[in-house]
């Protein structure tokens, strides 16, 4: 029985939902952080200062634990050796550090439906070799990956943009009408991963995860959702490739020089030109009792309010 959950990303937009979701099933959590006065973490939280770079930190954060979930990464970053250096070799270092414990906890990894296509971009393939090291390192480590498409919910910063384009009436896309992308609300994926600290599933086993549209959505569609809860039309303008992929290597050549990270970068743009983003199989739903709740609409509508609520729309 899992009564004690380690956790990396806490400070992360899918992280803080996790730890509430975790403290809510009576479970006891320790995150890894790098800052801890600047974590600002619930009560009943047990903070480990470290990185995924220091060892000690990892035994420390792994010690007598039931459960890891392992929530950290990079999205973006000024260098793909920097998303290697984070999502791979992080990976890796952290599952070494579960293989050295007497009683190895079982480890959730948390991936990305972008490791499907490792050859679109740096962080797609970032993804993918961590999800190879888990393979290949962990000895005696019950573990399994998760694939999440885009996830999305109250208190996200990435998708926090798309809403403040909605309210304006617009939304940017990729001019292919074909393009369909699967989505998750966040707290669904939280409630996936508790699921999963206790299901019997074969070790090793990795799941794409999504709602529960088979489908995906349409571009329209997201607009359309957002659309009803705003209380306008929105009008999709589809931007044409060659356009974004010009200001992609103008945004990467800049961040070079500012040593900023860049906002888009060309392996994003490939990521966002795929038309393929759909899971057409959900396959948690037949091995566990786990159900996804929230659809698109609903989700819209929660993730609307809490922006508006918390004064950021």
């Amino acid at each position: 029985m899992v009564k004690s959950v380690a956790l990396t990303g806490a400070t992360g937009f899918i992280g803080r939902h996790l730890v509430e979701s975790l403290l809510a099933a009576g479970l006891q959590v320790r995150a890894l952080c790098r800052h801890p006065e600047k974590a600002r973490l619930p009560a009943g939280v047990t903070v480990i200062e470290g990185a995924l770079e220091n060892d000690a930190s990892l035994a420390r954060l792994v010690e007598g634990a039931d459960a890891l979930v392992h929530c950290a990464g990079l999205i973006k970053a000024a260098a793909s050796k920097d998303l290697h250096r984070v999502n791979a070799n992080g990976t890796a270092r952290l599952v070494q550090a579960c293989a050295l414990q007497p009683r190895p906890p079982r480890l959730i990894f948390l991936s990305s439906l972008a490791a499907r296509h490792p050859e679109l971009s740096d962080y797609a393939a970032s993804k993918r070799r961590a999800e190879e090291e888990l393979a290949q390192q962990a000895k005696g480590v019950h573990w399994i990956a998760l694939r999440p498409p885009a996830v999305y919910g109250p208190g996200d910063r990435e998708t926090f943009q798309l809403f403040r384009l909605l309210r304006h009436g617009l939304l940017p896309t990729p001019a292919l009408e074909s393009a369909r992308i699967s989505l998750i609300y966040v707290e669904d994926l939280c409630e996936a991963i508790g699921t999963l600290l206790s299901a019997s599933i074969e070790s090793g086993s990795l799941f794409e995860i999504r709602d529960a549209c088979e489908e995906g959505y349409s571009w329209r569609a997201v607009a359309e959702a957002g659309g009803r809860h705003i209380g306008r039309k929105i009008t999709c303008v589809p931007v044409p490739r060659s356009l974004m992929r010009a200001a992609a290597v103008a945004n990467h050549s800049l961040s070079r020089i500012t040593g900023h990270v860049p906002r888009i970068s060309p392996g994003k743009v490939r990521e966002l030109y795929h038309d393929d983003w759909v899971c057409r199989d959900n396959p948690l739903t037949r091995l566990s009792p786990w159900r996804p709740k929230v659809g698109l609409d609903e989700g819209m509508r929660l993730t609307l309010n809490w922006y508006e609520d918390h004064r950021w729309l």
